[in-house]
């Protein structure tokens, strides 16, 4: 059984490593393909005049981290509905095969001749001879049946676990009317109330996440252009230090604190680009 468990606990953790490594790595890529040019903001911060600075829409990529870390939630759940209905099933199977293993002819009993052993539609052995009577049974039915029905029911919940997840990776769905979704939706789409699954969604926003983190990105070659003024600085900030500074921003989210609309990050994991 040690070895049942160690084969689910590593199932479970190759899931786990693989939805997030398509979550980081796209993150990753652009961190090391940007931390020489955010090194070099970093010198000149103190220079940007930050009342003059202006953010854009807000990079949805924490959005994507908090679907994909919910839908993983869930997915490991469904899980261990499987590992726990597996473990029982195993046992359950081992004890009908002792018991099994007990079956003989010595106990059918008939007072006129030897009885014969034949297997039933559930594969059990069972007492038989034409035309004469056999007393007893060859194996303990009732407990093996009893058995059979509880196997048969840990199979189902197993069952039931798997389609769960199938359903959460193909099946979920959210509309793009949504108004955390009105980023990653075309026109058309929106105008339709398109639903799409749950996994597309976060498809989609690491994909915008990174065009937008492409866009932001000042590549050492236009350093010079900077500093003479004919390119624009750009600074990647997160938000909690766009919302710390007050900058203009665009959110998907607002919030009402007395009488005045305040946007706030829909996830307070997401970044600004800002010029």
């Amino acid at each position: 059984m040690n070895l049942f468990f160690k084969k689910n606990l590593i199932l479970k953790t190759f899931l786990f490593l693989f939805l997030f490594s398509l979550l980081f790595f796209p993150i990753n890529f652009f961190y090391n393909k940007n931390k020489a040019s955010l090194a070099a903001e970093e010198e000149e911060e103190k220079e940007v005049e930050y009342e003059k600075l202006k953010c854009g829409r807000e990079i949805p990529v924490g959005e994507a981290m908090e679907k994909t870390g919910r839908l993983l939630e869930e997915i490991i759940k469904e899980f261990e509905i499987i590992e726990t209905n597996s473990y029982y099933l195993i046992e359950k199977q081992k004890e009908m095969e002792e018991l099994a293993k007990k079956c003989s002819l010595k106990n059918c009993q008939s007072a006129k001749a030897t009885c014969e052993i034949r297997i039933n539609f559930l594969n059990l052995p069972y007492c038989f001879e034409e035309a004469k009577e056999c007393l007893g049974e060859p194996c303990e039915k009732e407990k093996i049946e009893e058995l059979f029905v509880k196997i048969t029911n840990f199979n189902e919940e197993i069952q039931k676990a798997k389609d769960e997840i199938d359903r959460l990776i193909y099946e979920e769905t959210e509309s793009l009317c949504a108004k955390e979704n009105e980023d990653i939706g075309t026109w058309w789409e929106k105008f339709q109330c398109k639903n799409i699954t749950i996994k597309e969604a976060i498809g989609r926003k690491l994909d915008l996440s990174r065009s937008e983190f492409d866009k932001c990105y000042i590549p050492p070659a236009d350093w010079e252009k900077v500093t003479r003024g004919e390119r624009i600085v750009k600074i990647l900030w997160n938000c909690d230090t766009v919302m710390d500074r007050d900058l203009p921003r665009y959110t998907k989210t607002i919030e009402k604190v007395d009488d005045k609309e305040i946007p706030v990050c829909t996830s307070f994991h997401n970044w600004f680009c800002c010029y």
